[in-house]
């Protein structure tokens, strides 16, 4: 078992002086002085205590068996960790790294992004390829989210089994994204966060499912204002101008459909003469009432509001049949003999007349 403790870091320090100088002995106040710490790979798998290193701003723990994080409370002024290639299981304890910028996670065996809100100052983490168990995806916890989504520029979370990034929508500040290899499928989804991301300039998303959806490219492209690469490749202004004024084109017909009046949908579906259609539009929304009325010559020649009460109201009609009603309209009787069937007619013909 290897401690990272003042001990071991004395002993590098010596390692380190002895092999630029011939003297091997180190000044009294060194470990205090020190701002940079190389201890990668040196096998260690737990972190004691180095408190005496109070000046440190960037230290090298990448490639060791570290499964634990503790013993950083000192280290106020440490702007960068590295971590990577660990067997560190849970973000934790880095409350007092309030200074810190740039964190270095990858290759270990988290789950959950937590542990984070008091770092404020954070602009760059990088968490990709975690060693996850069959059915877990690496997540987000929300009180991190709410610190992170004010501070961070660069988020790396490739290769971890993400199906959505709706976590990171209100990301404001965030500039580069990196999300390669996950299992992002949804192209809708993917479209409206990158339409909120206004400062988004670099995104990469390749070996996701969504990469293969037709128009992918276009669509991610016509809903940023901000992105100048994705995946790898440089989006030029002509193609940025010309998708954006194709999708507002688009939407303007889409809205005129959309804005189509009652009376157009309704008369449009008859498939009438475009005379006979203006005329039913008049009369169907010049004077809304209960009864169907509106004005026009009657065959005898007399102007007057010619005015139709509703089907049920019709005393000839038989609108019920075995207490059902029938939703039938009141020109279409069953006239029991010639004579009320000459009748029916000629009222047919009057009301026909009307509508002209």
């Amino acid at each position: 078992m290897v401690k990272l403790n003042t001990s071991l870091v004395k002993k590098k320090c010596m390692q380190q002086q002895s092999s630029k100088s011939l003297t091997k002995e180190m000044e009294k106040d060194h470990l205090k002085k020190i701002t940079h710490l190389f201890m990668n790979e040196q096998w260690i798998d737990e972190i004691d205590d180095f408190s005496v290193c109070k000046n440190l701003k960037v230290i090298y723990l990448q490639r060791n068996s570290i499964e634990k994080l503790e013993n950083f409370d000192f280290a106020k002024n440490l702007t960068h960790l590295y971590l990577q290639h660990n067997e560190i299981m849970k973000i934790e304890n880095l409350d007092y790294l309030i200074n810190l910028k740039k964190l270095f996670l990858g290759y270990n065996n988290i789950t959950v992004i937590e542990g984070l809100e008091n770092l404020t100052n954070l602009s760059e983490l990088h968490i990709e390829k975690q060693r996850l168990a069959v059915g877990e995806r690496l997540c987000f916890d929300p009180r991190t989210v709410r610190t992170l989504s004010g501070c961070l520029e660069y988020l790396n979370i490739s290769d971890n089994k993400i199906i959505s990034l709706v976590d990171l929508q209100n990301f404001e500040r965030l500039i580069t994204l990196e999300a390669k290899d996950n299992l992002i499928d949804d192209i809708e989804d993917i479209t409206e966060i990158v339409s909120r991301l206004y400062r988004l300039k670099n995104l990469f998303l390749q070996g996701n499912p969504v990469t293969k959806v037709h128009r992918y490219r276009e669509n991610l492209i016509a809903n940023s204002y901000s992105l100048t690469t994705l995946d790898e490749k440089l989006i030029t202004d002509n193609t940025k101008n010309f998708l954006q004024k194709f999708k507002s084109e688009k939407l303007q017909q889409s809205r005129k459909k959309v804005e189509m009046t009652l009376s157009e949908d309704i008369t449009s579906s008859l498939n009438l003469p475009p005379a006979f259609r203006r005329s039913v539009s008049r009369a169907m929304f010049q004077n809304i009432n209960p009864k169907f009325s509106f004005s026009g010559i009657s065959i005898v020649g007399d102007s007057q509001p010619q005015i139709f009460p509703s089907w049920k109201s019709i005393p000839t009609i038989k609108a019920e049949r075995d207490n059902h009603v029938l939703p039938r309209p009141f020109w279409k009787n069953k006239p029991t003999d010639s004579k009320n069937q000459k009748s029916c007619s000629y009222k047919q013909n009057v009301a026909f007349s009307s509508y002209i």
